[in-house]
């Protein structure tokens, strides 16, 4: 089992972050990769408990499905669909310190081939950091 940890501050206020990330049309400038919400989620957020987004460049390769849906404080989802992976949790804890959103995002991941685990960590933690790092910039 491979795990992420990034920690990223923004100057800006906990519930815009919250919404921007929970937002799955927004995630393609995080991920470099297409995202797109497939699955609304029942009630006033169709980003909410539930939804359900696809991921992958041209054609929808990952589900990832919201299952954890607290606003403005957490987003835990996991991937949903048959792809070669036992495990994939992710979890995005937010917080207000010293006027900035403070963010926690983890992810716990194992694929079927183990040999590659490090790989996709790297390749997910590589984006994911310069992704965040870049939405920070825009709130300087």
């Amino acid at each position: 089992m491979q795990s992420i940890d990034i920690t990223q501050k923004f100057n800006a206020p906990q519930q815009e972050i919250f919404n921007f990330l929970s937002n799955h049309n927004n995630l393609k400038s995080i991920f470099m990769i297409d995202v797109k919400r497939i699955k609304d989620a029942e009630g006033d957020n169709k980003n909410g408990l539930g939804s359900v987004r696809s991921l992958g460049i041209g054609v929808g390769l990952i589900e990832e499905t919201v299952t954890v849906f607290e606003a403005p404080n957490l987003i835990e989802y996991k991937i949903s669909n048959n792809i070669p992976v036992n495990y994939h949790l992710g979890r995005l804890e937010f917080s207000s310190e010293n006027n900035q959103t403070v963010l926690h995002y983890t992810i716990d991941l194992e694929s079927k081939f183990a040999f590659a685990d490090p790989i996709l960590k790297f390749i997910l933690e590589t984006s994911i950091r310069n992704g965040l790092s870049k939405l920070a910039s825009k709130y300087k």
